[in-house]
């Protein structure tokens, strides 16, 4: 297994479409900065956050994950890689746990440009707006001027890996999709749309406690410099289980498919 992720990474530092998105991921980050910081100072107008959203890791992650899994497992089964890896002996299982691995490196990958703007915003002193329920926009607009040392640094490490392993649950959705329908066009799509609607209906009272079971419903206004050992273990242990499931029902639905 650890053969399929080393060509997997490797796929992963040649490919000009990773090199894209995670570029997005950066311009995306410096936009949300500046709209935070604009909005402070009155620069901006409150029409500007429907724009605004669209840049922050809360919608960007969302976008560009499903990009990655579309070419990462779908493109797989188009170019028959992922029949040469069964052809050589690995499981179906194996290869179900390669690409989760894989996918959430990239993940690592993509939420970085975000905690490196929510250390610059630190130490910057400069004051910010926060628009939406952004983790990284609470750190710059509760903590902007907080001296920057070895403490505050591992405390934004802890939270950049709690909140790639939220992201990465909450986007596992597609992961599953990939396995059962292997098109790109229709995991890109459903992928999206099914993340951006769960962010809907998770805020209606007859659903909210039900997604608070999942790591859709996690309040991202506790994960804060100052947050405790037990707000860490809820996120993770919630994104842990529900991604647990995501991947036995993954590798339920790859072990039923006919790979021709």
């Amino acid at each position: 297994m650890f053969n399929l992720i080393r060509a997997d990474l490797y796929q992963m530092r040649k490919s000009k479409s990773i090199k894209i998105l995670f570029i997005l991921c950066c311009i995306s980050a410096a936009i949300m900065y500046v709209v935070c910081k604009q909005l402070t100072e009155g620069n901006l107008g409150q029409d500007v956050i429907g724009f605004g959203a669209f840049v922050t890791d809360f919608q960007m992650i969302s976008l560009v994950s499903v990009i990655f899994i579309s070419i990462f497992i779908c493109n797989d089964f188009d170019n028959k890689t992922i029949h040469d890896s069964i052809s050589s002996g690995y499981s179906r299982s194996s290869i179900v746990i390669c690409k989760t691995i894989t996918y959430y490196i990239s993940i690592l990958l993509f939420l970085l440009p975000y905690m490196v703007v929510a250390i610059i915003g630190i130490c910057s002193g400069n004051s910010f707006e926060s628009f939406l329920p952004s983790v990284f926009q609470n750190i710059m607009k509760y903590k902007s001027g907080t001296s920057f040392n070895s403490t505050v640094f591992f405390k934004i490490l802890a939270i950049y890996l709690t909140m790639s392993i939220v992201y990465a649950s909450q986007i596992s959705v597609s992961v599953l999709i990939a396995f059962a329908v292997k098109k790109p066009i229709i995991v890109i799509s459903l992928g999206y749309i099914i993340n951006a609607a769960i962010a809907q209906i998770v805020n209606i009272d007859n659903f909210s406690d039900l997604f608070k079971l999942t790591p859709f419903g996690v309040d991202y206004s506790k994960l804060t410099l100052d947050a405790s050992a037990s707000v860490y273990g809820s996120f993770v242990g919630t994104s842990m289980i529900f991604m647990l499931i995501m991947i036995i029902l993954s590798y339920i639905s790859f072990r039923k498919s006919e790979i021709k």
